[in-house]
C-alpha cells in the first residue's frame, strides 16, 4: 500500500509547485544587523515560473522563518541552505511549508561553528549546527548533494533531479539566485535596501 501511493505520489512530482529560495547580496558593511537583504522565492509549475515574491530580511537577523513563512511558495520549497542573509536562518521546525534544505557540497561544520561561537549566542546556534550535523548525502543523477527535509528521501531526490537541468543545483534555486541577487543589486543601488 505504502508503495502504491509512493509511485502515485511520484508521478505526481511535475505537477507539484516547486519553490526555489534564495537571499540576495548586500555589502559587508551591513553584517552584524546593520541592514537588509532580500528573501526571495520562485514558484515553477514544470519548468514555468508563475509566482515570484520577496520580503527583506535583516542581515544576521532571526527574522529568516517569519518572512519565508509570510512568502508565497509552492507545495515544496528547495532553499539554498539553512542560513540567509549573513547567519539569519530558518527554523526547519516552524516552517509551514514541505521543505528540501538543499547544499551542494557538504559544509564545513568547524569553520561554521567557530564562527557561531565568536558572533552569536542565541538559539540558532543549535538549530544551525543540528541540520549541519544531520544533513543526508543523496546521490543524484548530475552527483552526491546533501540535504535536510521533511519529505521522504525517494520523493525529495526525485524532485531534485527532475529540476536539474543544467548541473547539480536545481532550477528553482538557480533562478531565485539570479533574481534575488539582481533585485536586491538594483534595489542598493537606489538607496531603498
Amino acid at each position: 500500500m505504502r508503495k502504491q501511493l509512493l509511485r502515485q505520489f511520484l508521478k505526481k512530482i511535475v505537477k507539484l509547485l516547486v519553490s526555489g529560495i534564495d537571499d540576495g547580496y548586500f555589502p559587508l558593511k551591513y553584517k552584524g544587523r546593520n541592514g537588509r537583504t532580500v528573501m526571495l522565492s520562485v514558484v515553477f509549475k514544470d519548468y514555468d515560473i508563475i509566482d515570484i515574491d520577496f520580503d527583506f530580511i535583516i542581515v544576521d537577523g532571526d527574522d529568516g522563518t517569519s518572512v519565508l513563512n509570510s512568502l508565497q511558495t509552492g507545495d515544496v520549497c528547495i532553499l539554498d541552505g539553512l542560513t540567509f542573509g549573513g547567519f539569519n536562518f530558518v527554523n526547519p521546525s516552524e516552517l509551514k511549508s514541505k521543505y528540501i534544505i538543499f547544499y551542494s557540497s557538504k559544509p564545513n561544520i568547524f569553520k561554521i561553528t567557530r564562527a557561531l561561537d565568536r558572533h552569536f549566542n542565541d538559539k540558532r546556534r543549535d538549530i544551525i549546527i543540528n541540520v549541519i550535523s544531520n544533513l543526508t548525502r543523496v546521490s543524484t543523477l548530475r552527483g552526491d548533494v546533501y540535504i535536510y527535509t521533511n519529505l521522504d528521501l525517494k520523493i525529495a531526490k526525485n524532485i531534485i533531479e527532475e529540476y536539474q537541468v543544467f548541473d547539480r543545483i536545481p532550477l528553482p534555486l538557480k533562478i531565485a539566485h539570479e533574481i534575488s541577487s539582481s533585485l536586491s543589486t538594483f534595489l542598493l543601488s537606489k538607496k531603498i535596501i
